[in-house]
């Protein structure tokens, strides 16, 4: 079966075979050999204490393309969630591991994980943490990682497409490095739903999906942003220049969400109600991974398509909502929201709100 173009290859291989310590080679009495180069404290550590005294032989399965179903021994389900790949991997303790096919022409991606049953190290950037049930993680689809389950376990994988998301490469790479959590302010309310997409049947309609999809990309784009106050609690404290940068961004931030019906809003306007040079302006975005010009029509899009998927706006038509949000004409709107999120504003909001 030819994989999808718009969809990522990867090789998905799961490996039956006791899981090994995550602490640095030879630094635990439990294994004489340990894989990971760099292992964290706490969590990580207690992954010595999980692995049994003996290995079965190995048994390998790989496949390629993770959203393919093939025929294989382990137990998995792979199925579409709206714009979603959901896999569901359950059996007992192996090695799964996941890793993008090389040399492929892949659309770039989020994984999302949520680990439901059992005990296991997850492995990403050379760092190993405990994973534990009702754990979830997040990494670039475009890097490899591995959960060694220690015991029976069941474990949901889900690729979120970057194209519905209004994320840069620094905040996906932030996103990439929170630690398995199931607490939080994000984590409680997105595991349900991805549950639910793991769940989801073929008589699920249309509608139902697509608002499902939706639901669980605004939720990530949500941990990205608690990803990214995480990674910069321990910068605190390091002189007065950074955070005076800090302060001016999340105004120059707030500026453009207030103006945003605004199509006179350009970097220019911007800079000049700000009193800042239009450099200095261009300069605070390039350090987070984006332009000025590129996050305000972000924010228009992801305005217009919060207003297109609420109930009872089936009357308000395209043109009107593009206005609202600064858009110069319709066709511009729906030009950039196709390119945005593979779908044109109608279709989106016709799976969003009608009865399926």
């Amino acid at each position: 079966m030819a994989c999808p173009s718009a969809l990522p290859a990867v090789i998905l291989t799961t490996t039956v075979a006791a899981p090994r310590c995550p602490t640095v080679q030879g630094a635990c009495p439990c294994a004489q050999e340990a894989p990971y180069p760099l292992a964290r404290k706490g969590r990580a550590a207690e992954a010595c204490r999980m692995s049994p005294t003996m290995s079965p032989p190995p048994r390998t399965s790989s496949f390629r393309d993770v959203h393919e179903v093939h025929e294989v021994n382990e137990a998995h389900e792979v199925h579409e969630v709206g714009f979603l790949r959901v896999r569901t991997e359950r059996g007992a303790a192996r090695s799964v591991r996941y890793e993008p096919t090389p040399g492929t022409n892949t659309e770039p991606s989020v994984l999302l994980g949520l680990h439901t049953l059992g005990r296991a190290t997850l492995v990403r950037r050379g760092s190993a943490d405990l994973c534990l049930p009702g754990d979830l993680f997040a990494a670039d689809g475009a890097e490899p990682l591995a959960l060694d389950e220690a015991e029976e376990f069941e474990l949901h994988l889900v690729l979120v497409p970057r194209r519905v998301l209004t994320l840069t490469d620094e905040r996906v790479s932030a996103l990439s490095g929170l630690r398995p959590a199931a607490d939080g302010t994000v984590a409680p309310l997105l595991a349900p739903l991805v549950r639910r997409a793991a769940g989801a049947g073929p008589g699920t309609s249309p509608r139902s999906a697509l608002r499902l999809a939706g639901g669980i990309a605004d939720l990530v784009e949500l941990l990205a942003t608690a990803a990214e106050g995480a990674e910069a609690e321990p910068q605190g404290g390091g002189g007065s220049g950074g955070q005076d940068r800090e302060v001016l961004f999340r105004r120059l931030r707030a500026y453009v969400d207030a103006n945003l019906w605004d199509r006179d809003l350009t970097p220019s306007a911007v800079a000049e109600a700000q009193h800042i040079s239009l450099r200095y302006l261009h300069k605070l975005f390039e350090g987070r991974g984006s332009t000025v010009g590129r996050w305000i029509q972000h924010r228009r899009l992801e305005e217009a398509r919060r207003e297109l998927a609420r109930p009872g706006r089936e009357d308000i038509t395209v043109s009107a909502v593009a206005r609202r949000w600064g858009f110069a004409s319709a066709t511009h709107f729906s030009r950039s929201f196709r390119a945005a999120y593979g779908m044109s504003p109608s279709d989106w909001r016709d799976g969003r709100t009608r009865r399926g």
